[in-house]
């Protein structure tokens, strides 16, 4: 898979208001050659969605000031954002069905490997 766009690398935008979990997932993504931009919430990730339009979020499903789905909803809102592709990741039970509302998003149980994100970024950036 190439990380280039237009002769640049795929720039990918991480939210989560765990900053641990922000900074690995951050971690492992610039080691892969990914440009990285970071928010501690939903309407930070909205502002900088809008301004930088990255080729890809990955966003946590509960958060103060703006939740993941919350996000998505307002992304969609927007023609410049509604096609930037989502990884939601959440520590919290899901009942059966609920994840595969939105076939656009790719969802991921935390906790997870490094090797489990880069896995879901491979296949969201390969669409």
């Amino acid at each position: 898979m190439s990380l280039l766009k237009g002769g640049s690398m795929k720039k990918i935008l991480v939210v989560d208001d765990e900053k641990g979990l922000r900074e690995t997932v951050v971690v492992a993504l610039q080691d892969r050659g990914f440009e990285t931009i970071e928010a501690d919430n939903g309407a930070a990730a909205l502002d900088l969605a809008r301004a930088h339009r990255p080729d890809l979020i990955i966003t946590d499903v509960m958060m103060d000031n703006g939740n993941g789905f919350l996000l998505r909803e307002l992304l969609l809102e927007d023609p410049k954002t509604a096609s930037i592709p989502m990884i939601l990741m959440s520590g919290a039970a899901q009942k059966a069905g609920a994840w595969e509302s939105d076939t656009d998003i790719e969802y991921l149980a935390k906790p997870f490997s490094n090797a489990q994100i880069l896995s879901a970024v491979e296949r969201k950036l390969k669409h």
